[in-house]
């Protein structure tokens, strides 16, 4: 009965000693089961928002390409208006050329002028001095015996007065 006794007190202490293994082991299990679901949950959460940043990546990488597509359109107005810009610069400068001509015509026009009206045409020239006047002006300065030429007052007479054809 001793032994019996005995045995019966090993398997009680076996049995609390078991007892408290068997709480350690739960609360470790309780500990392990809570850090798993946090774990779970984070896990989740980290999906979660690695979708989130998938989803905005797309969004911007819809962005960029329209941004890029817009400088495209840019660039190509910008082109198309320095082409624009260089043919009306060479409209200016074709224009400026004529007005050039144009001056550089009225100019010779006005040497091709009699100096005393400045209306007809150089006719006749003085031989004495050979300054060029329209028939008409010399005609009139002959005629008046004033004979002297209006540009230098050169003396000539009716004979230094010769016909020119320019």
């Amino acid at each position: 009965l001793k032994s019996h006794l005995e045995h019966i007190r090993r398997l009680a202490d076996d049995r609390a000693h078991n007892s408290s293994s068997v709480d350690t082991i739960e609360r470790r299990l309780a500990d392990v089961s809570k850090s798993s679901q946090q774990t779970v949950t984070k896990h989740e959460e980290s999906q979660s928002q690695v979708d989130q940043n998938r989803a905005l990546l797309a969004e911007m990488q819809i962005e960029l390409e329209n941004q890029r597509f817009g400088r495209r359109r840019v660039e190509e107005d910008l082109v198309s208006l320095k082409r624009k810009a260089e043919e009306l610069t060479s409209i200016l400068e074709g224009s400026s050329l004529v007005e050039k001509l144009r001056k550089e015509l009225t100019e010779y026009r006005d040497i091709l002028k009699c100096r005393v009206c400045n209306e007809r045409r150089k006719e006749v020239v003085i031989t004495k001095c050979f300054h060029l006047f329209c028939n008409p002006c010399i005609q009139h300065i002959v005629e008046t015996r004033h004979r002297k030429c209006p540009s230098c007052s050169a003396s000539f007479g009716v004979n230094d007065v010769k016909p020119v054809y320019i």
